[in-house]
């Protein structure tokens, strides 16, 4: 999991930072990319990284103002002009549906992918085997969301090399190793427990505007 910012501004672009938008790189997780909020010039700046827009699966936007929308119509075209056929997914306050479907007709644009958007941004909108996406009110002069993207626990992995070294035979103890389960290793004279490291789960905090409700008060 990676963070990659696009943009910082705020209102408008300036020569030192475009307007904002932020990526948040799974390649390894899910082997897919999400934007949280589109400024303007957001592709441009895409095009100075490795990402590849046909890779985005979902795009969270926290306002409907413009230095965080401005950029979504043209990305859109420009991942179908890739030849992009996976669904997009796009969540936002109500009224990001009416914006872009408005924008894309006046335009004539035509997509080569569905779009499924969501505008109900109330506690756990996401969650599948892998990721949990919560979000909740923030305080702004327009409704404003943060999102909060936990990880779940990955397969803890195995290191059969050292396993191995500490005596532990070759088949359903080593299963037993890799599922996270404990075993004892009968050759090792103090008959120490060996235990498999998993990973915990870890968190990203995404805050726009004001106290966001998922930080303890004081943070």
């Amino acid at each position: 999991m990676q963070l990659l910012f696009l943009g910082t501004g705020a209102g408008m672009p300036s020569k030192q930072r475009n307007t904002s938008s932020l990526a948040l790189k799974l390649l390894e997780e899910r082997g897919t990319i999400w934007l949280f909020d589109v400024g303007e010039a957001t592709q441009h700046q895409i095009l100075h990284t490795t990402l590849k827009p046909r890779k985005i699966e979902k795009i969270f936007i926290t306002h409907l103002h413009g230095d965080h929308i401005f950029g979504l119509p043209g990305l859109l075209g420009s991942r179908s002009f890739q030849g992009s056929d996976q669904p997009l997914e796009i969540y936002g306050p109500k009224g990001i549906k009416e914006f872009v479907e408005s924008v894309l007709k006046i335009s004539r644009t035509h997509l080569t992918y569905p779009i499924l958007f969501n505008e109900k941004l109330e506690g756990r909108i996401f969650e599948d085997d892998t990721m949990i996406v919560e979000t909740a009110l923030l305080d702004h002069v327009i409704p404003s969301y943060g999102y909060r993207i936990t990880q779940k626990p990955r397969p803890p992995k195995l290191n059969i090399e050292k396993a191995t070294a500490l005596g532990v035979p070759k088949g359903p103890l080593l299963a037993k190793l890799k599922s996270g389960g404990r075993c004892r290793a009968r050759r090792r004279q103090d008959g120490k427990k060996l235990r498999s490291d998993g990973s915990g789960a870890a968190w990203v905090y995404l805050i726009h505007f004001g106290r966001h409700p998922f930080l303890p008060s004081g943070d």
